[in-house]
């Protein structure tokens, strides 16, 4: 099976690797890690006509009652929806908590590697 993985450009001016030239992204790294990005920044309910999108992580991160295995089963939930090129690819997911180290709360550490890449984001 062949996969169409092209995607829009959403690099900024001021990114490292911006391009003004670019009008759409077709490497799959790229594409693969812009996708993700918009699913775990992103909240259920906040793209419109797509009410299921998005990780809710900072939610997940102040509710008490969820581990790091059960966001790490949401984020692998919304991967397996809205990230299929990860699907043909071996892939590992980390979810950890910290207590941050200046005030009283925690932060989550969300770890994802594939292909030689690691892609870590900081969830606060």
């Amino acid at each position: 099976m062949e996969l169409n993985f092209t995607d829009l450009y959403i690099l900024y001016n001021g990114h490292p690797n911006y391009s003004s030239i670019e009008m759409i992204e077709d490497d799959l790294v790229r594409v693969i890690i812009q996708k993700y990005q918009m699913v775990i920044f992103t909240n259920q309910g906040d793209v419109w006509g797509m009410p299921n999108f998005g990780a809710n992580l900072l939610q997940l991160l102040h509710d008490t009652k969820f581990s790091s295995d059960d966001v790490r089963k949401e984020i692998e939930g919304q991967i397996s929806l809205w990230i299929p090129e990860l699907s043909n690819l071996d892939y590992t997911l980390q979810v950890n908590f910290y207590d941050h180290p200046e005030r009283f709360e925690e932060i989550m550490v969300v770890d994802l590697s594939f292909n030689g890449y690691d892609v870590s984001a900081v969830i606060q």
